[in-house]
């Protein structure tokens, strides 16, 4: 009887040790990701043009100008106040997706969950990575309930549920909605 219950302590002790590894692999492997990509960045910046340019006459063409220039100069926090001065025309702002991802990185490091969320899915929509695109929501909604902000999250998840009702992601979604629900404020 002394052997099971040792047995069990220890199946559990080596999960947890198992459990722990995976997730300090997967948070190791996040932030090299994050820095390669602003390595990227930082290396694809433009060199400075000899005679400035004129400022574009439309407050879109200029917005997204000061967005690029911006990112490649390393300010995420003057990109995302570019963005959220054109927030209700941001369907119409012309970006590559590169740039949308630097952006919706700037607006994850702000702590605007929603516009992130949009910023990064519409970066990876337009490169033709809709598996890109899924992760990016769910990514987004899980740094948003880790934030503290269930409700953010939640509207995340029911927006790729709603988007993509046969994602590959639809059940893993389903059950953090279960986690979220319980989160939120009894009453």
């Amino acid at each position: 009887m002394g052997l099971i219950v040792l047995g069990i302590a220890a199946g559990c002790v080596a999960w947890i040790f198992i459990a722990v590894r995976k997730y300090n692999a997967r948070k190791a492997f996040e932030q090299e990701r994050e820095a390669s990509f602003l390595a990227e960045m930082l290396k694809a910046k433009p060199e400075p043009a000899a005679t400035p340019e004129p400022p574009p006459a439309d407050p879109l063409a200029a917005a997204a100008e000061s967005i690029k220039a911006a990112l490649a100069a390393g300010r995420g926090a003057e990109a995302t106040k570019s963005f959220l001065a054109v927030v209700a025309q941001r369907t119409r702002l012309a970006l590559e997706p590169p740039v949308w991802e630097g952006l919706g990185r700037a607006l994850l490091a702000q702590g605007a969950y929603l516009e992130a969320a949009w910023a990064l899915h519409a970066g990876a929509a337009l490169a033709g990575d809709l598996v890109g695109a899924q992760k990016r929501l769910v990514e987004v909604a899980a740094r948003a309930g880790d934030a503290g902000q269930p409700h953010r999250a939640l509207k995340l998840y029911a927006t790729l549920l709603a988007k993509y009702p046969q994602s590959q992601y639809a059940d893993f979604v389903r059950a953090n909605m279960k986690a979220e629900e319980k989160k939120l404020p009894k009453g």
